[in-house]
Parts: C-alpha cells; structure tokens; sequence
C-alpha cells in the first residue's frame, strides 16, 4: 500500500504543477488530463489510501474485456521500478490458429501498417458478385484510443524502467513519466522496414532493460498488438459474421525499390504470421504491459522450428490499394494516374497507367508502375506540425530562455495533431492554451505564409513536375493525344485534404515542353456514397486497406519501361504482388 500511496502522490503533485492561475484569477488545467492521473484521482477519492489491499505489481489498464469495462482504479509501478519483483518467464505458446482447418477465402483482412497510424478493413463477399460487405474496424476501441480516432492505432512502442512494453496510446501515456532523458517512445518502427536494419540492436535510447532487442522484435511485438485489436475489433463483434483467428489477410505495401520490396514483403508474411500466434499467446496482456522478458520468451519457442502461415495471401502496394478502393468496378477505363500519399513521415508519389476492362468474360485489371516515376520526400504531416509547433512558440514569445519552456513544449507536442487538425478545419482557426494558461490562437492563413510552409508546397509541386519529366515523353504524348483524357491525381494519405496538396490537382501541368491538363480524382468515390456515406470522413486514411481488401484488386505489370502512342509497345520489368 505505501508503494501506491507513494505513487499516487507523485503523480497528484505533477497534476497539481500543471494546474495554473489565469489572468481572471482562475485555476486552470491545460492539456489532458492523463489515464494515469484519473486513477489517482480516483484511488484517493475513494478512500483506498485508509484500506489494506495487497500491492499490485503490474499496472491495470482498461483491456478490451466485460470484466475491464469498470477496472478499479489502481496506480501503476512504474514510478518505482526498484520496487518490481522479477517475473516467470515462462511462456506456453498458443498454437491453436495453426491447427484450424483452411478459412473462407470469401472473408478477409488488410492491414495497413503505418508510420504514425495503423489500419485495417475487412471485406465479406455476398452472394452476389457484385455484393460487397466492407467494414473499417475500430481499433481504436480496443486500443483504448477512441478519443483520438475510432478506426486508427497508434503506431507506437514504449520500453519502461520495469522492463514492460507499452503500445499504441498507451505507450504515449507512459512515456510522458518516464525520467527525463532516460529513454524515449519508439514513434516510427515502420522506418526500420525500408532502412533495412531490422537486425540492429535496439539503443539504450528506447531501451533501458539489460535485453537485447533488434528492431524486428519490436516491428514484431507492434504487429502482435495491431493484430490483438484486429482480433478485438472483428472477432468480438457480436453482429458481424463469426470468422475464425485464421481469417486471409493481406497487407499494404510502401514502394520501397523492387530489390527491397521483395526482401520486405517476405519477412512481413513471416512477422504477420507470427503475430498472431503471440496474440493468441498474449490476449489482453498484451495491452495491460507485456512483460519483456515474457515477449523474447515466447519468440524464442516460437522460431524454435521453421512455421508456415498460409493465412497471410499477399501484399498490396500503397498506390494500387488506393486505386482499388476508386473504382467500382462495373466500367471499363484506361488512364494515367498520378498517386500523391502523403502521410506522417513522408509524401510518395508513383505514376501509373491503370488499364480496367469490364465485359462479359469478367473483369481484368492492370496496373504498370511508369519506370523512373517512384520517389519520395521527407517533407511530410510531422513536418508541418513542427512547423505549427514553432509558430504557435514565436508567436506567444516563448523561447529557451522560459522557466516553463520544457512543460510548454512537451504539452504542445502532445496536442500539435489536434492543433493541426482545428487549423485545416472548416474554421481555419486553432485556439489554444498553453501549459502556463496564456491563450493563442493561429489563423491558417498565417500559417500558410509561413516561409517553410510555401517551401514544402514548393517541394510538393516541383516532386510531381520532377517525375513527369522523369516519364519518357512518350506518356505524356499519350495523354494529349486523346482531348478528353487527363492526367488524374490521386490524393491520399492524412494529408490529402490539406491546402497545397488540393493545388496539385488544379489547372495544367508542364513536362517535356507539352503542357496537359490534371484533374483530381473524387475525394469520395460515388460507389462508397451510395453505399457508405459514413466513411467518407475517414477514407482518405483508409483507402490503402480498403483497396486491397476488396475481392477484385488491381494486378501489377511491374514497371513499364516505354510505350507508344495506344496500346502498344509495353517493356516489363515484372514483379508480382499476388501469390507466392
């Protein structure tokens, strides 16, 4: 009880730092208040300082549970990790989805890893071919982030002093007590994927246990999360159709070069597999503080002999998830398409020539990558929050030199998403308070002239002209050539509703001396408003996972090196997405 008494204090005396006076004389709290910091509050209001109760050695969370749904208030370890006993490690593999006979092929799943958020779609085939049942999980129920978005994960992994592993929001939770400069969250392990180090150990950094860890552990052990909610989110779904912990999945693909694709798309089917065995293994301890050393335990049984998953079909590239989730597929269309991802950690573009022909033989879609029209820039969603971080800082005369400037910062760089997200809404406006109570508010446009604002719309623009130029002229010609033919741009990502991305897709473009005109795709294909007009506020961050969870999905050609004028002339470099 001491231990918790303690722990509760600590935590009550940070709340109470933060509460501030205004310029009207009243107290003020700025920013959230924390999990953490409504179970104190809870553990003192209800008189549990004055009853004996056994100490808790592991911190209680909500778990996607009946019995977790009222948990009572209990306050975590962590702020005494001396105070931890040591654990069995002991692990008893759940193997049981390997043993289940084949899953219908007319169920299934895409995963959509992604740098700052994860997202998955399940699609249902009716009986009707054209019939599709599609449904968006809500992760962020079981994720317990739905205050933040109901259908995205946090792409999150935090290493505590106790030697537990935190994910998702909770890993951000978590981190924010951890001593200063002691160790830090781990907020894009996608980047591990295309860096090609997945065997590098894990610094001291993020990792302060006497563990060794590679980044493919922690990939490993996020995947096993994302894929524990998966399994909340549609397996605990009274209403839905019962699918068994085999279902087919298939996941997104960034287009990293063909050479690595290749590499990265073999050890994702091996780690998705995987994934599943440890949450099967792990269920809700997954996401109450997975012990460490429990986690490397049941890793190491785990690859102790060679497994197959065949549950895992086939990759999806990012651009032809998002092309897929266009089309309806009940007409026939021949196009150039411009895709612009632009997400939290990069903007990727990829040039295609989409080829759909519907008929009475069926439908047959392809897809050919334009050789040389695949790139990406740094310049991102986190890039434009840091440069909102820095002007809503200059703006309220905040530098180094404030006593509160850490507590500014740090509570700023928590909410800058929200901030962002008020800034390119409707009002145009964010208004904000910051940790020491003064109030700022920031216009968007203000925050549109601002010099590095203009630079990344800049880079934007001079990234799609530099790949059209990259594009034998021959495309180009091929586009001109038909009067009602365009270049269509197709914007996706978090990002695809900001300002300097909708001015991709406006008016002409000029490359190779001919000038043709762009035009954007729909921002909401009319097949899903028919259908379903509640995911259009989220389809510009799911269309990767609905594409390719659709039952018909776009064939890659590989990269076409050089066309003609019309139909012929095509030079392949192939490289399947589908099978094996």
């Amino acid at each position: 009880m001491s231990m918790e008494i303690t722990a509760a204090k600590i935590i009550l005396a940070n709340l109470r730092e933060r509460i501030e006076i205004g310029g009207d004389g009243k107290f003020r709290l700025p920013g959230i208040v924390t999990q953490k910091e409504l179970d104190a509050l809870e553990f003192v209001i209800s008189g549990q300082l004055d009853a004996p109760m056994p100490v808790s050695t592991q911190p209680v969370v909500k778990a996607y549970t009946e019995q977790a749904k009222s948990p009572t208030p209990t306050v975590p370890a962590t702020l005494e990790p001396e105070s931890a006993p040591e654990v069995d490690a002991a692990v008893a593999l759940d193997l049981s989805t390997l043993s289940l006979t084949e899953s219908d092929s007319a169920y299934r799943v895409c995963m959509d890893f992604g740098t700052a958020m994860s997202k998955a779609t399940f699609v249902h085939d009716g009986e009707d071919d054209e019939m599709e049942n599609i449904q968006v999980l809500k992760l962020g129920i079981p994720g317990d982030q739905e205050n933040i978005d109901e259908v995205m994960l946090v792409s999150s992994v935090f290493i505590d002093a106790n030697g537990l592993l935190w994910f998702g929001q909770h890993a951000v939770e978590q981190a924010q007590y951890a001593p200063e400069g002691r160790n830090s969250r781990m907020d894009n392990i996608k980047r591990a994927l295309s860096e090609d180090n997945l065997g590098e150990p894990v610094s001291t950094t993020y990792n302060p246990t006497s563990h060794q860890i590679t980044y493919e552990d922690i990939v490993l052990a996020y995947l096993a999360f994302f894929t524990w909610t998966i399994n909340c989110a549609l397996l605990n779904d009274v209403d839905g159709p019962k699918v068994s912990t085999n279902f087919k999945r298939r996941f997104a693909m960034p287009c990293f070069p063909r050479a690595n694709a290749r590499k990265v798309e073999s050890k994702l089917k091996v780690l998705l597999g995987e994934a599943q065995i440890l949450a099967d293994t792990f269920k809700d301890e997954i996401h109450q503080g997975l012990t460490l050393s429990r986690f490397l335990s049941a890793l190491n049984q785990l690859r102790a002999e060679k497994r197959s998953y065949p549950f895992i079909e086939f990759s999806v590239t990012e651009p032809l998830g998002v092309a897929g989730s266009l089309l309806s597929w009940q007409t026939s269309q021949d196009s150039l398409a411009l895709v612009v991802d632009i997400g939290a950690g990069t903007s990727d573009f990829s040039l295609y020539r989409l080829n759909v022909v519907v008929n009475d033989d069926g439908i047959k879609s392809t897809a050919g990558e334009v050789d040389g029209t695949a790139r990406g820039i740094t310049e991102a969603g986190n890039h434009l929050d840091q440069i909102l971080l820095a002007l809503i800082l200059r703006k309220s005369g905040v530098d180094g030199s404030h006593p509160k400037y850490r507590n500014i910062t740090h509570a700023l760089e928590r909410d800058i998403r929200f901030h962002k997200e008020a800034l390119f809404s409707p009002a145009a406006e964010a208004s904000l308070t910051l940790y020491t109570g003064d109030p700022v508010d920031i216009s968007l446009d203000e925050f549109l002239v601002e010099p590095a604002v203009r630079l990344f719309e800049n880079s934007l623009r001079t990234t799609l002209t530099q790949i059209l130029e990259s594009a034998h002229p021959d495309w180009i010609n091929w586009v001109r050539a038909n009067p009602s033919r365009n270049l269509t741009i197709v914007l996706t990502g978090g990002g695809a509703t900001l300002p300097m991305a909708k001015k991709l897709a406006e008016g002409t473009v000029t490359a190779h001396g001919v000038t043709i005109p762009v035009a954007a795709a729909k921002s909401f294909p009319e097949w899903l408003r028919e259908d379903y007009p509640d995911l259009e506020d989220h389809y510009p961050r799911v269309a990767v996972s609905l594409g390719g969870a659709r039952k018909n999905t776009i064939h890659s050609m590989g990269v076409l090196k050089a066309t003609g004028i019309g139909g012929g002339g095509y030079q392949l470099d192939r490289f399947p997405t589908r099978g094996n």
